[in-house]
């Protein structure tokens, strides 16, 4: 509503000439409007393990900010038997990088009753892949640091005051991916869509990092008792709960949206829904990765890859190569993103290399050639629409730490478009026999340690593929809270 005078529409139309924002004297006001925050437990346990599911219920006939919904918790890890004085070859379990999401396996939705989400089976894997092209060094440094344990702690905590010796921390999850974070409506009228309940469950130990006390970070563990201690890493949960914060506003809204539902039958909204494929016992250098997807709107493709055991606890973590100025950047083995790029004997590692990639639809190759490292490390930015010399910047700053620790490749078949979410743009796979492929090539799979050395080189020998779709799916609400989503 605009009391001031014309709006910009009925200005263009009224005198033909483009009139600039910062230049018009009109101001807009909004009347009985009142908002709070609310604190919400768990409907399950407030302490949990690995594996365990964290349950809520958020408030029912309100209008709530999603983007508001945090998770607050406080995380325990294990460390030596002794902390106050611990011995050679006691290991500490530590956070991986983006600890507060990383510890999140699975988050599954449902309004009313209804499932909107269909439950990513790793959901703490999609989150660090997409965080490499959306998010950006400064928030990774700051707010993410503050408030999410973005980086992994290299050093050996010691006793104090309110600590056992062992790594603990009050972490919050404050960015989601899927409905709760991303959705054309950011603001969820309950009263209409049904209540919403959100089912958490949490990570496996395999995404804890080891520490080996007295020993640098990311050095290989040396002896069977280390591996064994390692293997035994686990956390607990507790203190946990949640807050929301919810709105109101002048009576005319809900009236607006009543009306809307009288003449259509239906509200409609539109979130991102993902899926993930992977393949498994890839020793070779090239594979392809065949999987099928039915979505009225496949938007993004992110493929990349790891070492098979990246399941198993107590494997070190890499120290990422040249991946920050002046600094030491830690990457947990389970998030640790691989080209397997081969370069050849005594060829310059600061050429493209050997690696070759490419995606299909239909048949329909994706790019329309085989593509190197250097175009994949280009698509970082243009996958997520960071484009020009102005535009943010991600989280991948060099190609060494690209090639091993922060490889992903981006497949677009949407069109980047202002409308975000609330526009479908990319490829319809419904009701056809959709075939999707991704084909790698001139990749060096490390072989397995020796046994005689296993703990120096923890290298399982196969690789595995993982490729995370990312789709537009829509939730139309209707009279008496009757929800039918539409994948």
């Amino acid at each position: 509503m605009d009391k001031g005078g014309l709006s910009y529409e009925e200005m263009q139309d009224a005198s033909g000439l483009f009139i600039p924002e910062n230049v018009r004297y009109m101001v807009d006001s909004m009347s009985n409007y009142s908002t709070n925050t609310f604190r919400l437990e768990s409907v399950s346990a407030d302490t949990a393990q690995a594996g365990r599911i964290i349950t809520v219920n958020l408030p029912s006939s309100s209008l709530l900010d999603l983007q508001s919904f945090r998770m607050h918790y406080d995380i325990v890890c294990s460390g030596p038997a002794n902390p106050a004085a611990p011995v050679a070859d006691e290991v500490y379990a530590k956070l991986p990088q983006n600890a507060a999401q990383s510890l999140i396996q699975r988050v599954e939705t449902s309004l009313n009753g209804i499932a909107v989400s269909q439950g990513l089976n790793q959901f703490n894997t999609a989150y660090n892949l997409k965080q490499l092209c959306k998010g950006s060094v400064p928030r990774n440094s700051t707010v993410d640091r503050a408030v999410a344990g973005s980086e992994i702690d290299a050093t050996d905590p010691t006793p104090s005051a309110g600590s056992a010796g062992v790594e603990a921390e009050s972490l919050v999850v404050q960015d989601w991916i899927g409905f709760l974070g991303e959705h054309s409506t950011r603001f969820l009228a309950t009263d209409i869509f049904g209540q919403l309940q959100v089912r958490i469950t949490l990570a496996p130990n395999s995404v804890l990092v080891p520490k080996v006390f007295g020993v640098a970070m990311g050095t290989g563990l040396a002896n069977a008792t280390q591996v064994a201690n390692a293997a035994n890493m686990s956390y607990t949960v507790n203190n946990i709960y949640f807050t929301v914060q919810s709105c109101s506003l002048n009576m005319a809204y809900n009236r607006m949206l009543r009306e809307r539902l009288e003449a259509d039958s239906y509200l409609p909204l539109n979130y991102k829904e993902y899926y993930n494929f992977s393949q498994g016992n890839i020793t070779t250098g090239s594979q392809t990765t065949r999987y099928s997807l039915s979505s009225g709107s496949i938007d993004k493709l992110y493929q990349t890859h790891r070492d098979s055991n990246y399941q198993t606890t107590g494997v070190v973590p890499l120290n990422l190569p040249n991946a920050a100025v002046g600094s030491s950047v830690f990457c947990a083995n389970a998030f640790r993103f691989r080209s397997f790029n081969s370069w050849g004997a005594g060829v310059n590692q600061k050429l493209a290399g050997n690696f070759r990639q490419r995606s299909s639809f239909n048949n329909i190759q994706n790019p329309q050639y085989l593509q190197d490292i250097m175009g994949c490390l280009c698509n970082v930015n243009y996958g997520v629409d960071k484009v020009g010399m102005g535009a943010d910047g991600t989280m991948v700053s060099s190609r060494e730490s690209f090639n091993d620790g922060r490889f992903v490749a981006i497949t677009c078949m949407s069109h980047p478009t202002r409308y975000g979410v609330g526009c479908k743009s990319g490829a319809d796979s419904r009701g056809i026999n959709s075939s999707l492929t991704y084909e790698t090539q001139g990749q060096a799979i490390p072989p397995a340690g020796n046994p005689a050395v296993f703990p120096l080189d923890q290298s399982s020998g196969s690789a595995e593929t993982f490729v995370l779709a990312e789709t537009t799916a829509e939730i139309r609400a209707g009279v008496g809270k009757d929800i039918t989503v539409l994948f």
